[in-house]
């Protein structure tokens, strides 16, 4: 019998939260949440886990149904990264906007001409506004994504700025995931 876990009308990154620690604790677990991020969010982990999983509409609410497979069961803690590049606004440094944007546009243009490339840039606040359509480092963040680089954006900023549905590049992520990049990484370079 699988865990029933209700995270219907929880905030992020608590549905995420509660289903890690049911998939501690059981094979199969199913997890009620009443909107799309939610939904996206709780697969991600599933699928970072190594679960099968079924997704369902129920009325306006989501089922979404994970199954360790043998397979999650033998999975290990991750292990350290590279790095990790923080940018939470369209500028690097304080004073000049003109000055900033110029100096964060070349970063990230040598940035894609480094020998050594970061695990994942993750983006917050103001910083998510960098992923979307017309922004002036797209092509230089996309270059990244070629290579390998994983570019997350947080969801709830990209909500925030109403931003959601001009994302061209990127996964847009949670406070779970960030936090986790975070946590995992041997170095985080906060531009």
């Amino acid at each position: 019998m699988s865990k029933i876990v209700d995270a219907r009308g929880l905030l992020c990154p608590q549905p995420v939260i509660l289903t890690k620690k049911a998939l501690e604790e059981e094979a199969e677990v199913e997890v009620l949440v009443d909107n799309e991020a939610a939904r996206d969010n709780v697969s991600r982990l599933g699928r970072k886990m190594g679960c099968d999983i079924k997704v369902s509409t129920e009325g306006s609410d989501f089922r979404v149904v994970l199954s360790k497979s043998e397979v999650a069961e033998e999975i290990k803690a991750p292990t350290k990264k590279s790095s990790v590049v923080f940018i939470s606004s369209t500028t690097i440094g304080r004073g000049s906007d003109e000055l900033g944007e110029a100096l964060l546009k070349t970063f990230l243009n040598t940035l894609t001409q480094s020998e050594i490339q970061p695990h994942k840039i993750i983006l917050m606040n103001e910083g998510v506004q960098l992923v979307v359509r017309g922004s002036p480092v797209l092509d230089a963040l996309e270059n990244l994504s070629k290579k390998g680089v994983e570019i997350l954006a947080c969801g709830t900023c990209l909500d925030y700025f109403k931003l959601k549905d001009k994302v061209a590049l990127g996964e847009i992520s949670n406070m779970f995931d960030i936090l986790s990049s975070f946590m995992e990484a041997d170095k985080v370079i906060t531009i």
